[in-house]
């Protein structure tokens, strides 16, 4: 509203601008669901991690992938030029954001319970071990579902248009879960677990 009543003051007088057509409401309240959507989401995620997990640092640990996931996807996103909209951002799945993590910290976790079962003592090497044994199996997994999204990048015309943004916002979110999953979670877990 403010650029059209910038845009009134630089007319000539007796021109006036009449909006046809507002999509503010529209806009508006599909940012809210989004927001909401998401918001939910990621609080459903966190609940079934922590129970599943049985373990309340590690849920918080890999619940901790989801907004930082997020956060380099819009980057990316904004560096590249892609626009955020709602079939993009709807897209996002949070349980296969926080795939890679979960089994990264469940492994760790194992490796440690055990470790302390038998008494020895804790060692930077027990993380190291556990997160080697299973960085190459998240990589294939998350790389195959990654790779899922290519075919949609090759679309043209209005279809393309639609569907493109979400690829891209899915990939990057992909792509930055893993690298979370591969870096994050293995210090995180050394500190809190």
């Amino acid at each position: 509203k403010e650029k059209i009543e910038e845009i009134k003051l630089s007319l000539p007088e007796g021109v006036t601008i009449e909006p046809y057509y507002d999509r503010t409401e529209l806009v508006r309240r599909t940012i809210t669901t989004v927001t909401k959507n998401l918001g939910e989401g990621a609080l459903l995620v966190i609940a079934v991690l922590l129970l599943t997990l049985g373990n309340f640092r590690g849920g918080l640990l890999v619940a901790a992938a989801i907004p930082l996931s997020m956060l380099i996807a819009f980057t990316a996103m904004v560096q590249a030029g892609i626009s955020g909209n709602l079939m993009s951002l709807g897209a996002i799945d949070f349980g296969l954001i926080v795939d890679g993590s979960v089994l990264m910290v469940e492994n760790i976790s194992r490796h440690m319970s055990r470790i302390r079962h038998e008494g020895k003592p804790y060692s930077m090497l027990v993380v190291k071990q556990a997160a080697r044994e299973v960085a190459r199996p998240i990589v294939f997994a998350v790389g195959i579902i990654t790779v899922v999204y290519f075919p949609i990048l090759a679309l043209q015309g209005i279809e393309g248009k639609m569907f493109k943004p979400m690829a891209y916002t899915v990939i990057f979110a992909l792509l930055a879960s893993l690298a979370l999953a591969l870096t994050l979670m293995p210090a995180g877990a050394a500190l809190f677990l």
